[in-house]
């Protein structure tokens, strides 16, 4: 199974190293595909035993450099493979719903009847895959969670379209097969090209938790897995440079860009954008800023058969945990995800409200009970806290059922009910809800004393707070987390006064063991006050507190986000009065430059003006997946036009050529984004005045050598099929929109025609 590596030295380190986009292959080189479990998916996702071997009794399972590819040539076609036989009716079903909603190909859906894929029995948390040869498991009828799986199981179903020499067989001795060295050079390309219609995507893929490239795991890991559902399945969607490997399983879909999706998407009912989400990654998008300029010309809503699929896996749900319920009985364990099983129940709560009648059709004494628990919470709903507790004890025990159903409701009803003392039922109860409330028995006290305490003073409920911590070694993280849900959701304001009063090291602790609920208890002043994240410290203690900060993020980019327009504010204040501390502290941290020129324009350029060699040094040396070279550059045409002309010298005179080309590429769909998201903010202003600062600084010859050079690159890239074929096209509009911006004169004169004469020297049309 992958795993990240969150674990770092808290001493102030060099700079991270970065390695270029043209290493790509030997980057690409990670972990080989093994067994995915549901944290793939989402961190409150359970991580079941993996069993030794396959299981074999389904009933009874127990278990667990850009152009370097060149030109495509034509592949062979492959005889349609055979249904697997050992395939169940539920597994078919399942693979039937994922074939309908994710609109795939004759010859994808064939692909997946012939998978060994296998219902996992009493294990409803268990999706994970052995890949291509072996057995994929799922342990529920969630649409999601299926593609996910049977997209690590996919790879080694087709040759990669244009490039037949690839192969999925991996040589003895490596761990990755050459087709899948090439796929992760093909992201990480896409990862470094210009924002285009693409971009939303993009966006979404550097939000990831923990990515950077040092840690490539997250990305590579989501587009193996996640692209068919990031996308709806639909091919048009897919990064170009990415079509070739999935050509033959999925269709063009029913969007044709981007900016289609996200018109329709922004288009949808509140409903319907439920229901969406279902089966649709784009409720991972960042959309904020995305207003369609104009509306979705095709059909609004969700189509029928997608609908009536989504409602068909919903029922089957309800079925299934009736079915295996006996299954899921058992004794407190150590180590239990609640936030898994929590959600595994509110799911069965919302579909029980979906399909009021569905259980009870079934006429069997456990869907009853099943049916007549349900019912009875959904009568709690808008009830205070109290009231709901006060019900739930005196049901409980008319309804001994009712007691499995406890980790479904909100903690602040738990504590009060538990403060009550309740005759809880004895007898056999769902693993989980015993484990849950084995917890709850004894952190509920400890929650009381530790607030009790902060109520007469924060600091004695602190040192409660820290007894209780070292007490638990912080292990297991999930009761930690637990512990500390429990406390903010009993007392919001108390808990966080007594928070406050933790030691720096306590809390230092806290980053790693629960970095989300530590950010929902403390605002972002309060934290970097307690990670030396102010002005007043000296520039290594900042240095340290912003290593941890990045290190160990909530894993929620908006979340993230208030804390790192702190982090930024203060690096910023150092501005006027220490710019060279405040670049020192940017180049010895894996600091985010892109986030931070947006937010703090002014300071940014302060700040690199104050040594502008060092700071392209930075530039050239920045992450080249989160913020590649050129990404940096182009905030600094927003933030500055004429400042990002003098670090483009400086980056030529450094010998950063391609640096250079890159970034004057990098605006290419400027005219087209502002015309689709308006909201971007982008300005055709600030890119003129970029080339006419360049043009002032270097020479009109230097700046069309550079565009020639430009022209040849990107012209390969799209023969090669890695970029959009309308690149050079949505480049010229972009350029011509920007140099009409200009006054009237030479510079004008001059670079409105510099490019069709360009262009036509590359034989391309003016």
């Amino acid at each position: 199974m992958r795993v990240g590596n969150l674990a770092g030295d808290l001493k102030l380190p060099r700079r991270p190293k970065r390695v270029s986009v043209a290493l790509a292959p030997a980057l690409a080189v990670i972990l080989p595909l093994s067994i995915f479990l549901a944290a793939c998916l989402d961190a409150a996702s359970p991580s079941p035993p993996v069993p030794s071997q396959p299981v074999s009794n389904l009933s009874q399972a127990t278990a667990e450099n850009p152009t370097s590819a060149g030109i495509p040539d034509a592949t062979p076609a492959r005889p349609p493979p055979t249904p697997h036989p050992g395939n169940t009716p539920w597994v078919i079903q399942r693979m039937d719903a994922v074939a309908i909603l994710y609109h795939l190909t004759g010859p994808g859906e064939a692909l997946l009847q012939s998978l060994d894929l296998r219902q996992m029995r009493g294990e409803p948390g268990f999706f994970g895959s052995y890949g291509f040869k072996k057995w994929t498991g799922v342990g529920e009828a969630k649409p999601i969670g299926v593609m996910h799986e049977l997209g690590h199981a996919y790879w080694g179903g087709f040759p990669v379209e244009g490039l037949p020499n690839l192969d999925w067989e991996t040589p003895p001795g490596d761990s990755v097969s050459s087709a899948m060295k090439q796929y992760h050079s093909d992201i990480l390309s896409f990862m470094a090209q210009p924002p285009d219609g693409h971009e939303v995507l993009r966006q979404r893929l550097r939000n990831l938790p923990n990515l950077s490239e040092d840690n490539l795991e997250p990305l590579f890991h989501n587009l193996e897995a996640d692209l068919v559902y990031s996308t709806g399945g639909g091919l048009a969607l897919a990064p170009s440079i990415l079509q070739k490997y999935w050509s033959r399983f999925l269709s063009p879909g029913p969007w044709e860009s981007w900016p289609q999706a996200v018109a329709w998407y922004q288009g949808l009912n509140g409903e319907d954008r439920t229901a969406a989400s279902h089966w649709l990654g784009f409720e991972h998008l960042d959309l904020r800023n995305h207003r369609s300029a104009a509306a979705f010309q095709g059909n609004p809503g969700i189509d029928p058969k997608s609908r009536n699929t989504i409602s068909v896996e919903e029922q089957q749900r309800l079925f299934d945990l009736a079915d295996q319920f006996d299954l899921l009985l058992g004794e407190p364990q150590k180590d239990e995800n609640f936030q898994f099983w929590r959600g595994y129940l509110r799911d069965k709560l919302q579909m029980r409200r979906n399909h009021p009648g569905y259980l009870q059709s079934l006429d069997t004494p456990t869907a009853t009970q099943l049916a007549e628990g349900l019912a009875f919470l959904a009568t709690l709903e808008g009830l205070a806290a109290e009231e709901q507790a006060i019900m739930l004890e005196t049901r409980l025990g008319e309804q001994p059922f009712l007691v499995n159903f406890l980790p479904a409701l909100d903690n602040n009803v738990l504590l009060r009910l538990f403060s009550r003392q309740p005759v809880l039922p004895q007898g056999a109860t769902l693993q989980a809800t015993a484990s849950f409330v084995d917890r709850l028995q004894r952190f509920g006290a400890l929650v009381d004393l530790v607030l009790a305490g902060g109520a007469t003073e924060p600091e004695a409920g602190g040192r409660e707070l820290t007894a209780f911590l070292q007490r638990t070694g912080l292990e297991p993280q999930e009761d930690v987390k637990l512990f500390l849900e429990l406390m903010r959701d009993a007392d919001p304001p108390l808990a966080s006064l007594v928070v406050q009063t933790l030691s720096p090291d306590t809390v230092a602790d806290l980053m790693k063991a629960a970095p989300f609920h530590l950010r929902t208890l403390l605002t972002p002043p309060q934290l970097m006050n307690k990670l030396n994240i102010v002005e007043t410290a000296r520039p290594e203690e900042i240095g340290r507190g912003i290593t941890l900060l990045l290190q160990h993020p909530s894993g929620n980019f908006r979340i993230e986000e208030s804390f790192l327009t702190q982090m930024h504010q203060t690096v910023a204040g150092l501005a006027e009065t220490e710019p060279g501390s405040a670049l020192g502290i940017i180049g010895s941290t894996a600091y985010p430059l892109d986030g931070f020129i947006q937010e703090q324009p002014e300071a940014a350029v302060a700040i690199f003006s104050s040594d502008i060699r060092a700071a392209s040094q930075m530039i050239k040396d920045s992450d080249p997946v989160l913020s590649p070279p050129a990404r940096i550059v182009y905030r600094l045409i927003a933030a500055d036009p004429v400042f990002a002309a003098r670090m483009t010298a400086a980056l030529e005179e450094s010998g950063e050529e391609m640096v250079v080309v890159e970034s004057l590429a990098y605006f290419a769909y400027d005219k087209a984004r502002r015309e689709w998201w308006p909201d971007l903010g982008i300005s055709l202003e600030q890119d003129g005045s970029y080339l006419r600062a360049l043009w002032q600084l270097q020479g009109g010859d230097w700046l069309g050598q550079r565009l020639s050079m430009v022209l040849n690159i990107y012209r390969q890239r799209t023969a090669a099929g890695e970029i959009s074929p309308d690149f050079i096209p949505q480049y010229r509009a972009t350029w011509d929109a920007a140099v009409s911006t200009f006054p009237p004169g030479p510079a004008q004169e001059e670079l409105s025609q510099v490019f069709g004469r360009v262009a036509q020297d590359h034989g391309s049309s003016p």
